[in-house]
This record gives C-alpha cells, sequence and structure tokens, in this order.
C-alpha cells in the first residue's frame, strides 16, 4: 500500500513576482470572493498592493513559509520508515497539489491542513485544489479538517507560551481575522472561541496566572466589517501592562506573524506604552509538533 501525505497551507513570497503570484490567486479563489468581481478584484490587488506589501516583506526577509515547511517535511519523512510519504502544497502559491501528485502513483492520499481550525477560507479551499486533481482517480482520500482540540497539539502551544511567561501579564490569542460576510457561515469563529477556551483551562492547570486572556484579531482588509476585536484596538487599551500574544491561526512562521505581530503591532505597542511585549514562537518544525502529526497521520491511515 503506498501512502501520500500532503501537508498543505497557504504559501508566501520569496520575490516580488511570487507575492503578485500569491495576492492574485489569493482574490481569484471563489472561497474568498464568490463573485465575478473577483476578476477585477485579483488584478487590481495584485498590481496595487504589491510594491508596498513587498516593502513589508523585505523587513523580515521575505517569507519563510516554504523553509519551515521544508524541514517540517523532512522530518516526517525520516518519522516514517516507509510507512508513507511526505509532501506540501501551497494554496496560492508553487507547488500546488496537482504539481505535488503529478506523475505519481499512491493508493491512498491523506490532505493534512497545517490550520488548526476549520474554515471554508482556508481547509476547504485547499480541499478544493486538491479535488480537481484527484476527482475520478482511483486513490482513497482522506482529510484531516481541524485538529485545534488535539491535546497532543494544544501542548505545544502552552509548551511556546510556557516559554515567554510572566505572571501578571496579560495574554492575547491572536487571530487571522474573516470578513462578517464569510464568518457568518463558517465554522472558525466557532472554533477559535472554543480553542482559547480550551488554552485558558490548560495555562490555569499549568499553573500560569495572566491578568487576563484576550482573544484578537489580525490581517483586516479593505473597508468590509471583519471579526472584531483588532489586536491594535486590544493593545492601546494596555497601557502600562505586561503583553504576551500567541499566533493562535497558525504553526508555520509567515508574513502574518513575522512582521505583523513582531514589527507592526510591536510598534503600536509601544507607542501606546505598553509595558513589554513578546510574541510567542509557533510550531514550525519543532520535534513536539512533527511528533504530533506523524501520531495523527497514522491514526488517520
Amino acid at each position: 500500500m503506498k501512502r501520500a501525505v500532503i501537508l498543505l497551507n497557504m504559501g508566501g513570497a520569496r520575490s516580488k513576482d511570487e507575492l503578485r503570484e500569491f495576492l492574485k490567486n489569493m482574490f481569484l479563489d471563489k472561497r474568498i470572493i464568490n463573485s465575478h468581481a473577483r476578476f477585477f478584484v485579483s488584478f487590481f490587488i495584485s498590481n496595487l498592493r504589491t510594491p508596498k506589501v513587498w516593502r513589508d516583506y523585505e523587513k523580515i526577509g521575505g517569507s519563510k513559509i516554504y523553509e519551515h515547511t521544508q524541514k517540517l517535511t523532512n522530518k516526517l519523512n525520516m518519522l516514517s520508515k516507509d510507512n508513507y510519504n511526505a509532501f506540501f502544497a501551497m494554496r496560492y502559491t508553487k507547488p500546488n497539489v496537482v504539481q505535488v501528485l503529478k506523475d505519481k502513483n499512491y493508493d491512498e492520499v491523506l490532505l493534512f491542513p497545517l490550520y488548526p481550525h476549520l474554515s471554508s477560507t482556508t481547509t476547504l479551499s485547499s480541499f478544493d485544489d486538491a479535488d480537481i486533481f484527484l476527482k475520478g482517480k482511483n486513490i482513497k482520500v482522506k482529510k484531516i479538517n481541524d485538529f485545534f482540540e488535539d491535546q497532543r497539539f494544544n501542548e505545544t502551544i502552552i509548551t511556546s507560551i510556557k516559554k515567554c511567561y510572566s505572571k501578571g501579564a496579560h495574554l492575547i490569542f491572536s487571530a487571522h481575522s474573516l470578513p462578517l460576510s464569510i464568518a457568518k457561515n463558517d465554522l472558525y469563529p466557532i472554533h477559535i472561541k472554543k480553542h482559547v477556551e480550551i488554552l485558558s483551562q490548560m495555562l490555569t492547570c499549568k499553573g500560569m496566572e495572566f491578568e487576563n486572556i484576550h482573544l484578537a484579531y489580525q490581517s483586516k482588509l479593505g473597508p468590509v466589517k471583519w471579526l472584531r476585536p483588532n489586536i491594535g484596538d486590544v493593545l492601546r487599551s494596555l497601557t502600562r501592562e505586561k503583553v504576551i500574544v500567541y499566533p493562535l491561526s497558525f504553526t508555520i512562521e509567515n508574513s502574518e506573524t513575522a512582521f505583523e505581530l513582531e514589527l507592526h503591532y510591536a510598534n503600536i505597542a509601544k507607542n501606546c506604552g505598553v509595558a513589554s511585549y513578546k510574541v510567542c514562537k509557533v510550531q514550525n518544525s519543532g520535534d513536539d509538533f512533527v511528533k504530533f502529526i506523524d501520531e495523527k497521520i497514522r491514526e488517520s491511515f
């Protein structure tokens, strides 16, 4: 039995051209904009925003999502012992699922999105992309929808928070926002809130005491209404307080962790008088995360 595991993520920009490709493909996605307006929006945004956004990417040396995902994939293949072959595919930049599986013969394929929470804009969009290639083929396909409730995964988050812990600090769980028009029909905000509840209980059991635990959202774009509160607004309410931020939506470092949280919002925190500001690291290719994924894979086949 030949088995393949495809780790799914959005992609990232290592060059200005790759950033333009990312923006173009993202706004062409029906899960993002479900109207013919997406063709105009995609062209407009990819050309208008690329120069400005690329300047932000340059501040972090370009996206590291490929580097971290490749290390994660390599470690999984070492653990596999020929039980499966691990690959990764990106939704909006190369390689996509079609390019990864082309000319390869597998009996079973497991689609493993690196998103802890289920959303139509991430997980289901990635499944759409994979289904195009897998439809009609004599391949057994399995899918992991989410894993935010898994104790093993949550232990990796608790470990990361513990490294930044300071008694009496405010802890902000920062999640990628969604337009309300999408969020109202999406499980994502429900999963996010439930995840914060689970992690809050775990932190209490571990003896970590915070002044308060907040849920906030980041990465809002455009004039429409998005999930709130925005993390910037939360930071402005915490003058002279110690703040620790955990990037709740992400498992691999990307521009939203490395630029938005570690640079952009760090500057906002400084300007509004936050006493200290720390951003916890996400899992990347950490050994505990690799072990969790490997175990999850073996349980799924």
